[in-house]
């Protein structure tokens, strides 16, 4: 199934899903929606919104988003509705148990466009925004008091807003000028609002960055006491100037993510995952949904649904241009009723994605479950025995869990789970495409 390896690239790979869009394909013949989903239990789901907009483009992003359309977002959020309304309709959902809305940026939309987002995803998807733990995307360009009324209103429990840093020298080599005061005021709003937890993000080995700027930054957030603090490391897109600079300097990545993880850590903050550190007089909310068993319904361009043996979304481009034209085709769209472009998942494929979303971004591994849902003890697999044997992988009574020592590795481990074939998909997708 999965063969171990011993040569690893620290950063490697940002896992957050399994498989990597990168190898989702146009399907040999087309399916009906409810086909896709006749067999799957709708009582427990995860709903995502994407909003496919920004501001601005900033220079390490990889999101499936265009920066200050002139225009077509009345007639994109048309087309989300549209969307909605036959998932209503032929899938019947009875539970969302647990809700993201992305991008993109959604706050870049205006307030009448905010609120009818908000008003689809809840009464046309079926969303219950009140009862459910859910979270929505800002930028500190876009958020505003009127806008977080909206949020509020929608009784959304969270805030994810990324900072980067909070030098204006650094994030204008990430290509994200912003002033330090503007962030400042928007986060300030989101402090002072009803809104129960926030979230801020930086990023770490920037070029130049040195120990010192990167301790201004998380002293900065601290100051704010946010619920959740990530810290990301720098990821480049190919083919662009802030990729070629990062490339003539020292790769300090590792070296800077143990200083915030101590740093964090030693001020209260519990590390949950490789990036999510949170306060730690903040209980964890729980609810009954789990990304390894429980499917995911998506809606918007670039949105991706979940079956069992099925992801499938829109087409996936990254240049502007291309990326232009599928948002454009998505919103001038009447028919959401069959699924032509995805990844099916055979029972080798799920398993590694059962492993993958089981151990990264904070998750644990049951043996049990994992034996009772195909058969096969996880334990024999030669990547997970190489990863008890390093100790980055270790018992936690029944279940395992990633070492502190694992969880700095986590995106060296999530891809030692790929398949050769989602390997090789993913590095003949067209970049330029």
């Amino acid at each position: 199934m999965i063969a171990a390896t011993t040569k690893l690239n620290v950063y490697e790979q940002y896992t957050y899903s399994y498989p990597h869009k990168h190898t989702y394909q146009s399907l040999e013949k087309p399916i009906a929606l409810k086909t896709a989903w006749q067999k799957e239990d709708t009582s427990n789901l995860f709903a995502y919104l994407h909003i496919p907009f920004c501001e601005m483009r900033c220079g390490f992003c990889n999101l499936f988003t265009i920066a200050n359309p002139k225009g077509g977002v009345g007639e994109y959020l048309d087309a989300l509705q549209r969307e909605a309304r036959i998932y209503k309709e032929t899938i019947a959902p009875t539970n969302f148990e647990e809700y993201a809305i992305g991008g993109g940026t959604p706050t870049f939309l205006s307030p009448p466009e905010l609120a009818r987002m908000l008003s689809i995803f809840k009464d046309d998807l079926g969303v219950n925004t009140q009862l459910k733990y859910g979270s929505i995307e800002a930028s500190p360009k876009s958020i505003t008091a009127e806008k977080i009324r909206l949020i509020e209103a929608y009784g959304i429990n969270r805030i994810s807003m990324g900072v980067q840093s909070w030098l204006a020298s650094e994030t204008k080599l990430l290509g994200r000028p912003q002033s330090p005061i503007e962030v400042q005021k928007a986060v300030d709003l989101i402090k002072k609002s009803a809104v129960p937890e926030f979230n801020l993000d930086l990023i770490y080995g920037i070029h130049s960055q040195t120990k010192a700027s990167w301790l201004y930054s998380l002293e900065n957030t601290l100051a704010y006491e946010p619920t959740e603090i990530f810290l990301y490391p720098l990821y480049t897109r190919p083919l662009t100037g802030l990729s070629k600079m990062q490339q003539s300097a020292e790769d300090n990545r590792l070296k800077l993510y143990r200083i915030g993880r101590d740093f964090l850590k030693n001020s209260g903050y519990v590390q949950t995952s490789m990036r999510c550190f949170r306060k730690g007089d903040v209980p964890v909310i729980t609810n009954n949904y789990s990304a390894t068993t429980n499917g995911m319904i998506g809606i918007g361009a670039g949105a991706r649904s979940y079956t069992n043996q099925l992801h499938y979304s829109t087409n996936y481009a990254v240049t502007r241009k291309a990326t232009k034209a599928i948002i454009h085709a998505y919103s001038l769209k009447e028919a959401f009723n069959t699924v032509d472009y995805g990844f099916y998942l055979n029972e080798a494929e799920q398993m590694n994605r059962f492993l993958i979303k089981s151990l990264i971004d904070g998750g644990v591994l049951y043996p049990v479950i994992f034996k009772q849902q195909f058969g096969k003890d996880c334990l024999s697999l030669p990547v997970v025995q190489e990863l008890l044997n390093k100790k980055w992988l270790v018992w936690k009574g029944a279940y395992l869990q990633l070492s502190e020592s694992g969880l700095e590795m986590e995106d060296a481990i999530g891809p030692m789970f790929y398949s050769e074939n989602v390997r090789d998909l993913m590095q003949n997708f067209e970049l330029s495409s």
